[in-house]
């Protein structure tokens, strides 16, 4: 993907496709909204398996890291996200509003996983520390919106149990015991078409904002 200016390249990025084109022009748009892309509760809670402080319940078994150096770890895991490496070369070159729409949290039924890899999600939201490492994340989210990164929450009606999205939401079908199915693939952050109506609905309001805010 790359980010231009008519015909200069300002940012180039060989990681990240773009659904319909690779260029972004920043003269072309009024308004961008990064999507996901990383910055999500799932990058932080599976730090949590090596990476903790004594303040933590289960400090065992970990690299044990001092309250100081785990806020560090949070801000280094954020920033170089796929979705900071945008924001941030956006908001480099260009002056028009930059937006996030939060990734979702993941979907309930990852909690029924009690073996294999996904596990983790199961054994977190049992501990104690699964509030603190939430509100992390949330933490995270509040401080990308004070510098001046508007964010769009995951739509309140999609969240199920604390960290978790309601499951009905998820593209895999939770029923569709087949091998091949994306319920038995683990895909648990994929959203489906209800879901993304409710994000529309969310742009539809943010872009006559900008289209009144443009007017006056």
């Amino acid at each position: 993907m790359r980010i231009i200016d008519g015909t200069e390249e300002l940012a180039c990025f060989d990681d990240i496709r773009c659904a319909y084109s690779p260029d972004i022009d920043v003269k072309s748009y009024d308004v961008f909204v990064v999507f996901g892309m990383h910055f999500s509760f799932t990058a932080l809670a599976k730090t949590y398996g090596k990476f903790r402080t004594e303040e933590h319940e289960r400090s065992a078994g970990s690299y044990l890291l001092s309250p100081a150096a785990h806020k560090a770890m949070c801000h280094d895991l954020y920033a170089g996200s796929k979705a900071m490496r945008v924001i941030e070369a956006l908001r480099l070159n260009t002056s028009k509003p930059v937006f996030y729409a939060q990734q979702p949290l993941p979907l309930e039924w990852v909690l029924d996983r009690t073996e294999g890899p996904l596990r983790f999600f199961r054994d977190l939201s049992d501990s104690e520390d699964f509030g603190s490492l939430l509100a992390e994340y949330e933490d995270r989210l509040l401080q990308l919106d004070a510098s001046g990164v508007g964010v769009l929450a995951q739509p309140e009606s999609t969240l199920g149990r604390p960290g978790f999205t309601q499951s009905r939401f998820g593209l895999a079908d939770a029923t569709d015991m087949s091998p091949e199915s994306a319920f038995a693939k683990g895909d648990y952050f994929h959203m489906n078409a209800e879901y993304g109506g409710l994000v529309v609905e969310q742009l539809i309001e943010l872009s006559t904002a900008s289209a009144l805010e443009r007017s006056e």
